[in-house]
């Protein structure tokens, strides 16, 4: 096909430039972090991301990252600390060791004892000198994260090799911001493992450490919340989730993942916990976004796309708030929305009756792990150079999801603390409210949401064919 009744080709893959920071102009924080503005004294808004691991090299990342408290839970039970060599002793100085916030948890009280003589001083970086799981290959996703929360525009000095011989030194700028750049970033990583454990020392380290914000971009396995509609359902006297979990779970493994959800409403009593809602479209969120609700301080987010339209793989429904993100096509009883600009669109039988004009394909850019790792490789097959850019190519990458999402709503209320919007006493409850009086509400024929706003006012770049 080369055109509809607009004249715009279509099945050409020919796509309009967009800008890559879109996402802060929607959400009324781009101009504002161009006039300049002071942040308050004092500590720095600390944000926890529980997630994978973090590539704390990255130019706009390096300063962002608090090395001395980023932790990986991957590698080891109690924690190692990748920032710091195998034999270092660690000085940290937790503010919250004496929390309460296990006080009716026994399983999780016990692990909270564990940590805390794991943080006490004199503790080793490394225990039995495993190293953390932080590899690059293991960085994708939570690089992404921590750009789209608090990077900062990073001038870099091209590679000596680079330049040429004889060249004097060169600095190319990388201006990339995320809602936040005056937040503190502590890499709280994981894995994906069904361990209720792990996760529950990644809340009590966030709780410990004091973040000002939680952030989940991720859904969690627990085996009894993994099709929530199930619990609950009486199937002749049995409770059908029971029923339908394919391997038994031992008592105190339940124990511990009943202990884990009753855990993340207790930290979000206390400060934010930011959850991805999920990208199959889920009615309620996927947990533990699912555990939002006006009584707590969860935040469940989920995706608006270009266009101002609920994103194809997300809903309205359930989410405390909507948030910039991509798009995908959609194709079932509820909704067709293809991108006419597909290779092969001519080919795709698409009924008369179709929601493409919803459809944008504008993405979320944001930072990835430099060089031949990550979501977007470098053309060289070696490492980075030491010192010094080769290619910055490498170091940015497409990106989309409720995860985006989640991360732009957590570098917001992040904002919102750094600026003093937020007061330094705000519990998770407070945080909340804060962020919703901080929201314009938008109507499409999908429905109704809370779309984040600094201004009060909202844009959305992709106007073409509405």
């Amino acid at each position: 096909m080369f055109g509809d009744e607009t004249g715009r080709p279509q099945g050409r893959e020919i796509y309009d430039d967009y800008a890559a920071l879109w996402h802060l102009e929607s959400i009324g924080v781009l101009g504002l972090l161009r006039d300049g503005p002071r942040p308050c004294k004092g500590r720095k808004s600390r944000v926890a991301v529980i997630d994978t691991s973090v590539a704390v090299d990255h130019p706009c990342l390096a300063t962002a990252i608090d090395r001395d408290l980023a932790i990986d839970f991957f590698s080891n039970r109690l924690g190692a600390f990748p920032c710091h060599p195998g034999d270092h002793r660690l000085r940290l100085d937790p503010p919250n060791l004496a929390t309460s916030v296990a006080d009716d948890l026994p399983e999780t009280r016990a692990l909270l004892g564990e940590l805390v003589d794991r943080l006490s001083p004199g503790a080793v970086a490394h225990v039995n000198g495993v190293a953390p799981a932080t590899s690059p290959d293991f960085s994708n996703h939570g690089t992404a994260i921590a750009g789209l929360v608090g990077a900062r525009p990073a001038l870099v000095e091209i590679a000596a090799e680079y330049r040429g011989a004889g060249a004097q030194a060169l600095s190319v700028p990388l201006p990339y911001a995320g809602v936040d750049p005056f937040c503190e970033l502590v890499p709280i990583s994981t894995s994906f493992d069904t361990d209720p454990e792990m996760l529950i020392l990644a809340f009590l380290y966030a709780e410990i450490i004091g973040a000002d914000v939680v952030l989940l971009p991720r859904s969690i396995p627990d085996p009894g919340r993994l099709v929530p509609e199930l619990g609950g359902v009486d199937l002749e006297g049995e409770d059908l989730g029971t029923l339908a979990t394919q391997v038994e779970i031992p008592p105190r493994e339940r124990a511990l993942w009943d202990e884990l959800a009753r855990l993340i409403v207790a930290v979000s009593m206390r400060r934010p916990v930011v959850c991805a809602a999920g990208n199959s479209q889920e009615s309620g969120g996927i947990y533990p976004a699912n555990l939002a609700s006006e009584h707590n301080g969860v935040i469940a987010v989920g995706a608006a796309n270009a266009k101002g339209m609920v994103a194809g793989y997300s809903q309205a429904a359930g989410a405390t708030v909507l948030a910039p993100g991509n798009d995908v096509e959609t194709f079932d009883r509820v909704s067709v929305r293809l991108d006419e600009q597909q290779a092969r669109f001519a080919d795709r039988l698409c009924p008369p009756r179709n929601d493409n004009r919803k459809f944008s394909h504008f993405e979320i850019v944001t930072t990835d792990v430099p060089g031949r790792h990550g979501y977007s490789y470098s053309p060289y097959a070696s490492d980075e150079p030491a010192e010094g850019l080769r290619e910055f190519g490498s170091y940015f990458c497409r990106f989309g999801g409720s995860s985006a999402a989640s991360a732009i709503v957590a570098g917001f209320v992040s904002l919102g603390r750094s600026l003093g919007e937020i007061d330094d006493c705000a519990d998770g409850p407070a945080a909340r409210n804060w962020l919703l009086s901080r929201c314009v509400p938008i109507t499409t024929d999908e429905g109704s949401f809370l779309y984040p706003s600094w201004t009060g006012k909202v844009s959305f770049p992709d106007l073409y064919g509405l």
